[in-house]
């Protein structure tokens, strides 16, 4: 997952998501599926066959956990790194999320961003390999957009419009229910803009190819946005789960909120 929106306490549902994943079209993924059973219902997500891994779970009772890469050239990475997606996996299915966080060791994984709660509480940590570092912090009311760093850094004109979309949406008369903010997070994830060439962020990558990833919804010859993912989380249960299983400029979503259930 390399862009998720949390609006957390701003909306008509207590949570609402909307998130895309950007991956390398090799790497072969299938889409939400129960990823297990537990005695709060099942965990739905979609799968990294690669690594069995997700990038994003949801459970029947509104606990959610996704992930997002953290934007680093790391050429000495350990090919016996622990995959990303299995914390996300194992976060939405455990009781004890905070304490399951806690004992993470970063050094296990290449750094990441993990964000996980509930309609009650949402908390998001940065874990830093080559650092060591974990650091962990509650979210406030409020729209948070989290892309291949810490929330609020800069450099993510994608995530940035995003933002400014479901800022503007939230403003109008009606924006927070849920008909009229669905149909704006579909609009502003399937967004093709880019920056001009002359504004395109610092990046080790050719030009060309880092203008294409200042775009919400990403093409380039490798790599691109797999799926996209729209959600609102009750207290105690899922309201609304949709997913589409391509770029969302072309691929139609699915209501898959069936999975949830018994």
């Amino acid at each position: 997952m390399c862009t998720i929106a949390i609006l957390f306490g701003v909306a008509e549902s207590p949570v609402v998501l909307a998130a895309n994943r950007d991956e390398l079209y090799a790497r072969p993924t299938r889409g939400p599926e129960v990823l297990a059973h537990t005695r709060h219902g099942a965990v739905v997500g979609g799968i990294d066959v690669q690594a069995g891994g997700t990038w994003l779970a949801i459970r029947a009772d509104g606990r959610f956990a996704a992930v997002t890469n953290h934007r680093a050239i790391d050429p000495n990475r350990p090919a016996s790194l622990k995959s990303r997606g299995t914390v996300v996996r194992e976060l939405a299915i455990t009781d004890d999320p905070d304490g399951y966080v806690a004992a993470l060791d970063p050094r296990a994984y290449a750094s990441m961003n993990v964000v996980w709660g509930d309609a009650d509480r949402v908390s998001v940590a940065y874990t830093r390999r080559e650092l060591g570092t974990l650091d962990t912090a509650a979210l406030p009311h409020g729209v948070h957009v989290l892309a291949n760093d810490r929330l609020g850094s800069p450099g993510f004109p994608g995530g940035d419009r995003l933002h400014a979309a479901i800022d503007q949406v939230l403003a109008l008369p009606g924006g927070r229910r849920w008909a009229m903010l669905e149909s704006q997070l579909r609009t502003a994830l399937a967004s093709r803009e880019r920056c001009p060439i002359d504004q395109v962020p610092p990046s080790h990558l050719p030009q060309e190819l880092a203008r294409e990833l200042t775009a919400t919804c990403i093409y380039s010859p490798t790599y691109g946005t797999r799926s996209s993912t729209i959600a609102a989380i009750e207290r105690g249960r899922v309201s609304h789960y949709l997913f589409a299983d391509g770029p969302p400029d072309v691929t139609p979503y699915r209501d898959i909120t069936a999975l949830e259930s018994p």
